[in-house]
């Protein structure tokens, strides 16, 4: 059914279960009515007669399971469009009429059109909770390890095709010589990298090294045409300014995406290449066909290599985007709208699962140690999410291999085109 159709086969449905309660009509007369006034034409005047004869035939156990979760309020206190409107999703979601996203989603539409200001987060609440309880509901997983094989292996292809032009990647990065995590992922990245047939170089950055040698390298690299790719390893020693060195290497070798350059281009639109990380969760979204157009986004972070270019990638698919941080205020009833929630604050399980709207993709880009705990830990309660969301990134083995499978992938594109 189309949405605005059902929609008004919801709202007709409300009104009737309104005028049983409060005004005391029979049920079908009741429905005969509202049916009539809607105008609404079948199958949508049979759902809203379904609808209501559903609720009122269950109506004391819907009572009970609403009541439950309402945080203290008894049924009968609540105001009674909101008791509708509850009655009317709660028999959707357990009757198995309809997905619980989109059940939550129509209510709280039609709570903030008929009932109060605050009528849609009460709502959203005991609905949500309810949604959680259902029973069979697990999340499907964004497999970042699985796809970025395959995105890999289209990049053997890639490569294997420039070569027979007598063009071969390159990869340049400069990393802190004394970071021994910076020395173990660049490892990494140069390992796959090599299997794609991209070649690399490390130039490390010591704690002799002077920003004017640092520049000098960074300009020289820019100027190689045999180079294609520069890659600035975060964070780079204490004393240098990364700011600086960032803003010298510009935007046409920048396959990270996060020079102030690329940073620019993205907010007005240009072309230009994408921070690895969020571009890896748009690839995650695009294989799964997740259209993000028009639904609401939450993104927890700020930093400029993932929370704000994450949020101006959703924006570029017309998701209506808010940016939240670890100081956010009420930042669990923020998280609780959210149609996309990316976590990216960097703590460990910081959101919990009665955190995340039933049915939301959760895309978590957190990696973080606990003592002990075997392995890393990411931004989202794992466990707890995935009797919630519809769609999680797992950690490890979600957002982490996206992130170099767009790397390696920005590597290639700077080679094409480069190439005549």
């Amino acid at each position: 059914m189309p949405v605005r159709s059902k929609r008004k086969a919801r709202i007709a449905a409300m009104k009737a279960l309104y005028a049983v309660d409060v005004g005391g009509q029979t049920p079908d007369d009741a429905i005969h009515e509202a049916i009539t006034a809607a105008d609404l034409a079948e199958p949508y005047a049979q759902f809203a007669a379904d609808a209501v004869r559903g609720v009122l035939s269950s109506g004391e156990e819907l009572k009970s399971v609403i009541e439950g979760h309402s945080q203290g309020f008894t049924f009968d206190r609540m105001a009674a469009v909101d008791r509708s409107i509850l009655l009317l999703a709660a028999w959707e979601m357990q009757a198995g009429r309809e997905d619980p996203a989109v059940a939550i989603n129509e209510a709280i539409e039609i709570a903030k059109a008929y009932s109060t200001e605050d009528s849609g987060r009460f709502v959203n609440g005991i609905l949500g909770t309810i949604a959680r309880l259902l029973p069979g509901r697990e999340a499907r997983i964004l497999d970042g390890k699985e796809l970025s094989k395959r995105v890999r292996e289209g990049l053997k292809a890639r490569v294997y095709a420039l070569s027979k032009r007598g063009v071969q990647p390159r990869l340049e990065v400069l990393v802190a010589a004394d970071d021994p995590a910076s020395q173990t992922y660049v490892k990494m990245k140069r390992k796959w990298a090599e299997e794609v047939g991209i070649l690399t170089g490390t130039f490390e950055v010591g704690a002799n090294t002077t920003q004017e040698e640092l520049l000098e390298r960074i300009h020289a690299l820019n100027e190689d045409a045999t180079v294609h790719g520069i890659l600035l390893q975060h964070p780079l020693p204490a004393h240098l300014n990364e700011s600086a060195a960032l803003e010298a290497l510009g935007h046409r070798k920048d396959v990270d995406g996060i020079s102030p350059q690329s940073l620019g281009r993205l907010v007005a639109g240009m072309p230009g290449f994408r921070a690895a990380t969020p571009l890896g969760m748009m690839r995650l979204l695009d294989e799964h066909e997740i259209d993000v157009a028009g639904k609401r986004a939450v993104v927890i972070g700020r930093s400029v290599i993932l929370g704000k270019p994450a949020a101006l990638m959703l924006l570029e698919r017309h998701a209506t985007v808010t940016i939240c941080h670890s100081r956010t205020e009420g930042l669990r009833e923020i998280c609780r709208f959210a149609d996309v929630l990316v976590a990216a604050v960097g703590r460990a399980e910081m959101v919990r699962g009665d955190w995340i709207k039933p049915g939301a993709v959760v895309l978590d880009a957190g990696y973080n140690r606990v003592e002990g705990r075997k392995g890393d830990v990411g931004d989202v309660a794992f466990d707890e999410a995935l009797e919630v969301a519809g769609w999680i990134t797992p950690v490890p083995g979600g957002v982490g291999p996206m992130t170099v499978a767009m790397l390696l992938s920005n590597v290639v594109d700077a080679a094409e085109t480069a190439t005549p």
